[in-house]
């Protein structure tokens, strides 16, 4: 019995011992991507000059793209070539089988890397090429980004953004304007923007912190977690939990997901007309009137204002208040 649990806590440790090194093992996977391009010397290296506001175009089949806004008004274009997760410079590859195009048209940048059919046996040994592109801006800067298998990161930027990847993760930090941001498979993080956001995810996570303006997000699969955020809001998700802690409310907030747990964290002493349904529902309501049920709370709270609409067919609503 002894010599038993000596075994059993010697496989604890071990499994302990395991996790903590897949955990430090990992740390670095969740780097910025721009960092980890920038540590290495660009393939290719492009510059030019707007004046005005501008628009940026990039598209690549495999690699990823990062949009830095800054001072100035020059935008420089920095291509990555890499193959078997190694940094390729021009005497190391020939790109002769991508069509490359980094110009400018106008106030418009475009950076393109498109691979030429891959059926082509001759092609078949660059298959595992990824081309990604770093790019910095003006702040005054619209961008139309695409990739089909890479990441895309975006900060410090004005104008109207719009990006979609197929199997990437998104990152959105100190935008102001207009962002539609979509992928297939990855999560999304946004921080510090200022605007109307439509981001969807099909199957990732969706943070968002520290933003103003209205809101429009779903995922089919994660969780949603607001924090510090401000306006109107509808978010859904299919599966995961949602957590709101907002700072204010514009005209509406519209909670939904089908199998997780909504819970709400509002300021205290508003005016709200509340419509809470899922298989519980826990308030601590103060000068309300309506409806109070253990799966339903519907009516006014202090006289009524912005309408407040969570629901969930298989987990429980909570709605708090800040001191």
């Amino acid at each position: 019995m002894i010599s038993r649990k000596k075994y059993l806590v010697k496989v604890a440790v071990a499994l302990t011992l395991s996790l903590l090194l897949t955990v430090l093992l990992m740390v670095p996977v969740f780097a910025s991507n721009a960092t980890r391009l920038q540590q290495d010397d660009p393939y290719r290296i492009e510059t030019f000059n707007v004046d005005g506001p501008g628009n940026l175009e990039v598209r690549t089949s495999g690699g990823h793209i990062s949009v830095e806004g800054s001072s100035g008004n020059s935008v420089r274009v920095e291509m990555f070539v890499r193959k078997n997760g190694r940094n390729l410079m021009p005497e190391d590859t020939n790109l002769g089988d991508w069509d490359i195009d980094i110009s400018q048209s106008g106030n418009t940048v475009r950076a393109s890397a498109k691979r030429e059919d891959s059926r082509n046996w001759s092609l078949w040994g660059n298959n595992n090429i990824s081309i990604s592109f770093v790019v910095h801006t003006p702040r005054d800067m619209s961008t139309d980004l695409k990739t089909s298998g890479g990441h895309i990161e975006v900060s410090g930027l004005e104008g109207d953004q719009e990006m979609a990847t197929s199997g990437g993760h998104l990152n959105l930090s100190n935008i102001k304007g207009k962002v539609d941001a979509r992928t297939s498979g990855g999560h999304i993080e946004i921080a510090a923007l200022q605007g109307d956001i439509d981001a969807r995810t099909s199957g990732g996570h969706i943070d968002v912190s520290d933003s103003e303006g209205t809101l429009k997000v779903k995922t089919s699969g994660g969780h949603i977690k607001l924090t510090d955020v401000s306006g109107s809001i509808e978010a859904s998700t299919s599966g995961g939990n949602i957590i709101a802690d907002l700072d204010s409310i514009g005209q509406f907030v519209d909670l939904r997901t089908s199998g997780g747990n909504v819970n709400i964290n509002l300021p205290g002493s508003m005016g709200l007309d509340l419509n809470l349904r899922g298989s519980y529902v826990k308030a601590n309501l103060q000068n309300f009137s309506g409806t109070v049920e253990h799966d339903e709370v519907e009516g006014k709270l202090n006289g009524g204002g912005p309408k407040i609409s969570a629901r969930t067919s298989g987990g429980m609503v909570s709605l708090q208040f800040k001191q």
